[in-house]
């Protein structure tokens, strides 16, 4: 492969084994395939290779609701580091959308990455670019489609309704129509931090420290840039 090996992000913790996402509900079978973030198109580790549980994030509890540290632009320059091709259009929905919904923007775009790998939907991913869905959505056993959103802001606005229905208990901010065709099947509320998606977004106890690494490393972008 040209890129990273692709994996189950389950067989990251259980190798040869295929666990069942708990996406929706307790009852619900999602199961979405995604990137081993540990390697690039060099073949160059992406991350170093310490153990999950020594990371820090800037704050305690990594909550999902919040207001986000990194700028679109940061946000772009990050992923583009792995993706050339990524779009900036990408970097300011999750900014934008995220302040409108109250959801920490910056760090949604690191469980994209998580999802897509990198943003590049290759070597036999679920979902394909076309369907501007960045995190899963509809994918509930392997070799389906999933849900597909006219557009760049749809499909982050759905991961992020997604996300919403999982934080809080809130009504859509004003204006917002619901387009996540899952919304109705979360627990509401039952998960508002990212440490609490685990098991539940995605069958692996380790898919919030994941998403948390990710966002150090955007943290980490972000303040040396800071200091130049």
């Amino acid at each position: 492969m040209t890129f990273s090996r692709f994996i189950l992000l389950s067989s990251i913790i259980v190798s040869g084994t295929c666990l069942h996402c708990k996406a929706s509900t307790p009852d619900d079978a999602d199961e979405y395939e995604v990137w081993d973030i540990i390697s690039t198109t060099s073949g160059q580790p992406a991350f170093p290779a310490e153990n999950l549980e020594t990371c820090h994030a800037d704050e305690t509890p990594f909550t999902i609701m919040g207001a986000p540290k990194v700028d679109a632009a940061t946000m772009h320059r990050f992923v583009s580091a792995y993706n050339a091709d990524f779009p900036m259009e990408i970097a300011q929905a999750y900014h934008s959308l995220g302040l409108k919904y109250g959801i920490r923007g910056d760090v949604a775009l690191c469980q994209a990455i998580v999802e897509t790998g990198w943003f590049r939907f290759a070597d036999g991913t679920a979902v394909t670019p076309d369907q501007h869905n960045y995190c899963g959505l509809g994918v509930t056993s392997r070799g389906m489609k999933g849900s597909a959103f006219e557009c760049v802001e749809d499909g982050v606005r759905a991961q992020l309704q997604h996300l919403y229905a999982y934080a809080c208990r809130e009504p859509l901010p004003e204006g917002e129509q619901l387009i996540d065709p899952r919304f109705s099947l979360v627990q509401r509320g039952v998960a508002p931090t990212w440490m609490d998606l685990s098991g539940r977004w995605a069958a692996n106890d380790h898919y919030g420290m994941q998403i948390r690494r990710l966002y150090e490393r955007l943290l980490q972008m972000a303040s040396e840039q800071a200091s130049k």
